[in-house]
């Protein structure tokens, strides 16, 4: 559908879319016109979220913490729009509503008998129509309410409000909150509207109602009851992130005690004090042990050798009693004293003490003493073993001496330090299995101590959180609540504008689908697209016409007798008449109008035509000389031609135009399409095409073979003009007129 075609629908259809709209702009000034005045308070809250201190030190993290502030703004709002918050405002202002009027003096036997308030759709209906009926039935709710509600105080008072507004869903307490009044309902709390001013820590909360006073108590209320839940809410939280972590820390003490216990029990049991320094210093001292042992065995090796060499010099020389019992006495002796002196040296270096060192000066003063007398037994033998053999070299016994001397002392130094070795080996060997189960006892201690700064950590930050919220939970009110002076306007005009506009815009809407849903033949190009067969002519609507109209629909008569003139001569055969059949479905779709104002066309235009219509029409007059009549059964025969129904005088016209019967309703000739020429289906434009339709047409069309095109009658004058053309501005031809239309009551038999 374009847009001319809108612009003509809603034009045609103007009366019906002044009226609805004009309907709905009464009815919404006729509802609307006692709506009561709304007053505006509204009252500013100091939140101290993105910009307050905090104890924890982030208060420069404005980037980070834009997220954390606009959803604590998120958590303010949502509580402030809680349905538990909206219902304890209404019960706390109703609990003081009903202590002012109990204050006042209410009598019980009117309270008694007081109405009830209507709820829901019907209570907003009467107060609309009636405001004044439903204020004088509030005054008796709450004079009913103060006389078995109200206690001795506010919060006894709020008590029995809240106990029975929780008792069930049946009582009034409970169906007035759910109700549409404007003061005591959840509804009413819906014209709080609370908003954070841009970016700053300031929250807004806006009341309306139609009461200055209340709605500045109600702000008041909402105000109390929002920062007593908010600061609950979070303190509680906190709360109890607090008992968790305390307890985790506890647990993770203990477990941390236990360790560091199991711990110093295996260091007390081993003699361990630190485990790695023992380790080192055990390997290190074993490994000296090892390489000092060895050196003592190469130079008891050594020393071995040189006194088995002197021994043997001295045997070739004859000497026979070198091995006295008095050289080997205190070559024996002197052996075991430098062997004490070793061990008592060892000891003296892992122990220090006075005593040890002590007995090491006194074994070397034994040891010096005994070497003197080893000497000087040496000499003496010496002077006494002179023989003729020959002469000991001195020399020889003093290498001897020495030699001997060196031997004991190594031999003494290798016992001891090859109890030494055995010593740090079996020290060493006891701390090596040792090293896994003290690092597995030390890995205990070192998770148990992680657990444990964890949850100190945790705690100590929920403890600073907590902190913080109970410094943000403390808001404050920088603007009190307003005792609103001047209300507000209705907007009825608004409303009425809106109702017109929208009443206006729904109707075109309606109309516009309508016409896309209507499926009528209309517009000659969607008869020609649905039908599948081209539309010859069409012939207008002549109700209530302006003279443009019916100069139009003049012009539309014309143009198809001209497009019949251009048929006719495409006939090949002109000895022949030119056989025109008239069909339609049903009956009263214009056949008779259109044949008989096409043989008057064509007798006006000196073109001799016939019109043959049914025997069913022989009461009607027609023209004089220019109409004949048949009779429709005996055409039913096999060969029956025009001349046989018509005469063969009348067949000798020109055009013989004939109509046939009703093919959904009646008896055709049907032997008669075979001679026909050209065949035109007058089709009511204001009808759709059915499918009973396409099939006869389908049928006439194997029988036939003229082509077959469409009439349309009945066609709205906007759409004569797109088929025909509008006419030339300025031009002053005359169009020549129409031959006398046949009586009106004949047109559509």
């Amino acid at each position: 559908m374009t847009f001319k075609d809108i612009t003509r629908l809603l034009r045609r259809h103007w009366l019906l879319l002044l009226l609805i709209p004009l309907a709905t702009s009464a009815s919404i000034y006729f509802f609307g016109r006692n709506r009561d005045k709304k007053y505006t308070s509204d009252t500013v809250i100091y939140t101290g979220i993105a910009s307050g201190y905090k104890i924890d030190g982030d208060n420069n993290a404005a980037a980070s913490g834009w997220n954390a502030a606009s959803t604590a703004f998120d958590n303010l709002l949502s509580l402030i729009n809680s349905r538990d918050t909206r219902a304890e405002v209404c019960l706390r202002l109703l609990s003081e509503h009903l202590m002012e009027r109990k204050a006042a003096g209410v009598n019980p036997a009117a309270a008694q008998q007081a109405a009830a308030v209507p709820t829901g759709a019907l209570a907003s209906i009467e107060r609309a129509l009636s405001p004044d009926k439903m204020d004088a039935a509030d005054q008796h709710m709450l004079d009913s309410l103060a006389v078995t509600v109200a206690g001795n105080s506010v919060p006894e008072t709020y008590a029995n409000l809240q106990a029975a507004y929780k008792a069930d869903n049946t009582n009034a307490i409970y169906k007035l909150l759910n109700s549409k009044h404007p003061y005591y309902s959840e509804s009413a709390m819906w014209n709080i509207a609370a908003n954070r001013i841009k970016d700053s820590d300031l929250l807004r909360i806006e009341y309306s109602s139609k009461d200055p006073e209340i709605c500045r108590e109600t702000l008041d209320i909402l105000t109390q009851v929002f920062i007593r839940k908010h600061k609950d809410l979070f303190v509680d939280q906190n709360a109890n992130v607090i008992g968790y972590f305390d307890e985790a820390t506890q647990k993770a003490y203990a477990r941390l005690q236990a360790a560091e216990q199991k711990l110093l029990q295996f260091h007390q049991k081993h003699n361990i004090v630190d485990y790695e320094k023992q380790m080192v210093t055990s390997t290190e001292e074993r490994q000296l042990t090892a390489d000092k042992l060895n050196e003592l065995e190469m130079q008891y090796a050594g020393a071995s050798s040189a006194l088995k060499s002197t021994q043997s010099s001295l045997g070739k020389r004859g000497v026979s009693n070198v091995k006295s019992q008095e050289i080997l006495r205190l070559s024996n002796r002197l052996a075991e004293v430098n062997e004490q002196i070793t061990e008592a040296e060892l000891l003296t270096k892992t122990a220090n003490t006075p005593e040890g060192a002590a007995r090491v000066a006194n074994l070397k003063q034994q040891a010096a003493s005994l070497s003197n007398s080893l000497d000087a037994a040496t000499t003496s033998y010496d002077a006494d073993s002179r023989s003729a053999q020959g002469v000991a070299v001195k020399d020889v016994l003093q290498d001897y001496s020495k030699n001997a001397l060196l031997v004991e002392d190594l031999r003494g130094q290798l016992a001891s330090m090859r109890q030494q070795k055995n010593n740090f080996t079996s020290q060493y060997n006891s701390l090596v299995p040792l090293g896994a189960e003290i690092r597995k006892i030390r890995r205990e201690v070192e998770i148990a101590e992680k657990e444990y700064m964890s949850q100190v950590e945790g705690l100590k930050q929920s403890k600073l959180s907590q902190q913080n919220v109970e410094l943000a939970s403390k808001l404050k009110v920088v603007d009190p609540p307003n005792l609103p002076a001047t209300a507000g306007g209705t907007r009825l005009l608004v409303l009425l504008l809106g109702g017109f506009v929208g009443a206006f815009m729904f109707t075109g809407a309606g109309l516009v689908a309508a016409d896309l849903l209507n499926n009528s033949l209309q517009k000659p190009a969607l008869a020609t697209r649905v039908t599948s067969f081209p539309v010859m002519g069409i012939i207008p609507n002549t109700t209530n016409l302006s003279q443009n109209q019916l100069m139009d629909a003049q012009r539309a008569e014309d143009q198809l007798a001209r497009q019949l003139l251009l048929k006719m001569h495409q006939k090949d055969d002109s000895e022949k008449p030119f056989m025109i059949g008239v069909l339609s479905s049903h009956s009263g779709e214009g056949k008779t109008t259109l044949a008989s104002s096409l043989t008057a066309s064509l007798n006006n235009m000196k073109i001799k035509a016939l019109g043959l219509f049914p025997n069913d029409h022989a009461e009607h007059v027609w023209m004089e000389g220019h109409t004949s009549y048949y009779s429709p059964l005996q055409g039913l025969s096999q060969g029956v031609t025009v001349a046989d129904l018509a005469g063969t005088r009348i067949y000798n016209n020109a055009v013989i135009i004939v109509e046939f019967p009703a093919l959904l309703e009646a008896t055709y000739p049907a032997s008669l399409l075979q001679s026909l020429d050209l065949v035109l289906v007058a089709v009511k434009a204001t009808r759709s095409w059915e499918q009973a339709d396409k099939k006869i047409y389908e049928n006439i069309k194997n029988v036939t073979k003229a082509p077959i095109e469409i009439v349309l009658n009945g066609v709205l004058p906007e759409y004569v003009t797109d088929f025909i053309g509008a006419r030339v501005k300025g031009s002053h031809g005359k169009i020549a007129a129409l031959p006398a239309r046949p009586i009106q009551g004949l047109l559509n038999p």
